[in-house]
């Protein structure tokens, strides 16, 4: 039979700091995995962003070339304002382009455009310069490169979009090609 001490014996001051220390450690890791989770989201949403933009770069590049090539009659060239059939890059007329250019069917020589903005009543992203107030940390250059001869008789062109932000970058790559429809 126990004694009565023994019955109202409570916690040792030793097992009280185990068990904190147990208990502190199984907290300190689970609020750095929350961190470091936290922190991998957004990187993640980043990287899927610039991607879609780097996409959306040479897509808005073949959307343009197609509306030359329909209206042909307006602009006689499948490569008007893309590039003016010059070698390698010297020709290379669309650094910037964004889907508000769409009214002119147009790109932007102007690499001063080359910074993204976010427009939070459309809902979407778009090239701005550098002092615009909704700008992002993010970069888009989209760059044209004649191949292969002249583009009127069977050469090509090369589309790269690029993507740059935090020191990382995301680059999208297209082939433009004179084909009827």
């Amino acid at each position: 039979m126990k004694s009565a001490n023994e019955k109202n014996r409570g916690f040792s001051l030793t097992e009280m700091l185990i068990a904190i220390f147990i208990i502190s450690v199984g907290l300190v890791g689970t609020l750095s995995f929350l961190s470091v989770n936290s922190a991998n989201q957004i990187e993640t949403k980043n990287e899927l962003i610039a991607a879609g933009l780097a996409q959306e770069g040479t897509e808005l590049v073949r959307n343009i070339k197609d509306y030359n090539q329909l209206n042909s009659s307006t602009r006689p060239y499948w490569y008007s304002n893309l590039n003016n059939n010059t070698i390698d890059g010297g020709g290379d007329l669309c650094k910037a382009v964004d889907y508000k250019f769409f009214t002119n069917h147009r790109c932007l020589e102007d690499s001063n455009k080359k910074y993204i903005c976010w427009d939070s009543s459309s809902g979407r992203y778009y090239q701005c310069i550098s002092s615009d107030i909704n700008r992002t940390e993010m970069e888009r250059t989209v760059i044209t490169k004649r191949k292969d001869g002249s583009l009127d008789s069977g050469g090509y062109l090369e589309v790269t979009s690029t993507v740059t932000w935090n020191g990382r970058t995301t680059t999208a790559k297209g082939t433009l090609y004179n084909n009827s429809y």
